[in-house]
């Protein structure tokens, strides 16, 4: 589930200050791109997190992982080719936040797939 403005919802969002949201928007975002790279027909998964670590450099997010999963192992993928999952976990001031998005190469699941675990840890 998520907050209306995108953020994974979780009791840890209350210790973030305001500035801290605001950057913490950045893990939604990024798994949003990763989501529109795939839908867009992009299978290489090193291409997909370039675009998906963009959004967090840029929000100067301190990133523990980002990665491309299959749902159903876990296993890191190197290409997409059927269902899969991203994940993310990063630190935000002194809050650690988690969130994950799946993807799918099928038509428009990845651009409408929403959190099927997100909060943070």
């Amino acid at each position: 589930m998520r907050e209306t403005d995108g953020l994974a919802m979780s009791s840890r969002n209350a210790l973030l200050t305001p500035d801290e949201r605001e950057r913490a928007m950045a893990l939604s975002r990024s798994l949003r791109v990763a989501a529109a790279l795939v839908a867009a027909g992009e299978t290489n998964v090193n291409t997909i997190l370039e675009g998906a670590r963009a959004e967090l450099d840029g929000a100067h997010v301190l990133t523990e992982y980002l990665q491309i999963v299959n749902p159903d192992t876990l296993l890191p993928m190197t290409t997409i080719d059927g269902p899969a999952l991203a994940l993310v976990a990063a630190r935000i001031g002194n809050t650690r936040l988690i969130d994950n998005q799946p993807l799918s190469t099928t038509t428009g699941a990845a651009a409408h797939g929403s959190a099927q675990a997100a909060g943070s840890i």
